[in-house]
């Protein structure tokens, strides 16, 4: 393992244990010796946190030149990013190429890489409709499903616990949405006792766990007065003004429920300011050190730098591709043989 690499993994090895980030560790072990990404440039727009590090460690493993965007709208930790060039990573400069781009939410869709691109979320996809390059998506595999699952579930509590709302334990929680993001935090919002209704725009009644309700999104009548009476109401429909029309600014003025958006975009709408939701509108879970923990994260992020040797074989469809499967099942085998207590029992929650 190269010299900047193993300052990474120095370094992470001060707060994390091993089993809380097997994937990563296994994977910057291999590369370093085959060194895949040898003289490869490569631009990440990975939101960056601390844990963000150990993703790059195994980029930089394999042989890559690694790079971040000048400009994101998406979230970076300030004391994160004054770390990097010690760790030898650049920020890119308007002029610069690269042979790859590992992008979230298409933040760099408008760059034109040599092999192509991957992407880490759903909400990028549609920034790629026209791409003239292949777009390997890794939201579209199993794998996402314990970041955006159970990670974002169980960091939207944790970011709540640190604005004091603890004691949940038959509050009210209505959840718009029923996705990948949605299923964590209900799951999570049972396991805090909390009261439970599903506002979705299909019929899921017959997929809900036992005792948690459920909610036609269509109904706005009916929409409003859980809204009015519920103690709290999150939006995980990864759908930009998801609400618009249907929540009625005078059951957000007229009520304390707390509002959260959990969605990458605005769910809420324009009616709705951003004043009146918590983290004014951005994904609640951003207020914490960490948004994601490192053992929910990992396997996501593994997975987004093994789509990018993916991208190195020749004639690739130019359009969005799912992750192989074989990569994601060698990668789970990982994360659940060698991973934190919580990810011994994936199969429970990923159904595969």
């Amino acid at each position: 393992m190269n010299a900047n690499a193993l300052a990474i993994r120095e370094y992470l090895d001060r707060f994390y244990t091993a089993e809380e980030w097997p994937t990563l560790r296994h994977q910057a072990q291999q590369w370093a010796i085959s060194r895949p990404l040898e003289g490869l440039r490569l631009l990440d727009a990975t939101p960056l946190y601390r844990n963000t590090l150990a993703k790059f460690m195994a980029l930089l493993a394999a042989g890559a030149q690694v790079s971040i965007p000048r400009k994101t709208l998406l979230p970076r930790n300030p004391d994160i990013e004054a770390l990097l060039p010690s760790f030898g990573i650049c920020t890119a400069q308007k002029e610069d190429t690269f042979d790859i781009i590992l992008d979230c939410a298409g933040s760099c869709a408008h760059r034109t890489p040599k092999l192509g691109f991957t992407e880490l979320t759903r909400s990028g996809v549609s920034k790629f409709e026209r791409t003239r390059l292949p777009v390997i998506v890794a939201d579209s595999g199993i794998i996402k499903r314990i970041e955006t699952g159970l990670g974002t579930g169980e960091s939207l509590f944790r970011a709540l616990a640190q604005l004091g709302y603890s004691g949940l334990q038959n509050k009210s929680l209505a959840v718009v949405g029923y996705g990948k993001v949605g299923r964590g935090i209900v799951h999570y919002a049972r396991r805090n006792g909390m009261n439970v209704t599903v506002i979705d725009k299909a019929d899921i009644s017959a997929d809900l766990p036992e005792g948690v309700a459920f909610l036609d999104v269509h109904d706005t009548e009916e929409l409003n007065r859980c809204a009015a009476q519920s103690w709290c109401l999150v939006t995980a429909t990864g759908q930009f003004n998801a609400l618009h029309n249907r929540l009625k600014t005078e059951t957000v003025f007229n009520n304390p429920t707390l509002l959260i958006n959990m969605g990458v975009d605005d769910e809420f709408g324009t009616k709705i300011p951003s004043e009146r939701v918590l983290n004014a509108k951005k994904p609640l879970n951003f207020i914490l050190e960490e948004p994601t923990r490192m053992c929910f994260m990992e396997t996501t992020m593994a997975l987004h730098n093994a789509c990018a040797l993916e991208l190195l074989t020749a004639d690739l469809p130019r359009k969005c591709l799912p992750p192989p499967r074989d990569v994601e099942e060698r990668l789970l085998h990982i994360a659940a043989t060698h991973g934190c207590r919580e990810m011994q029992h994936l199969h429970l929650f990923l159904g595969y």
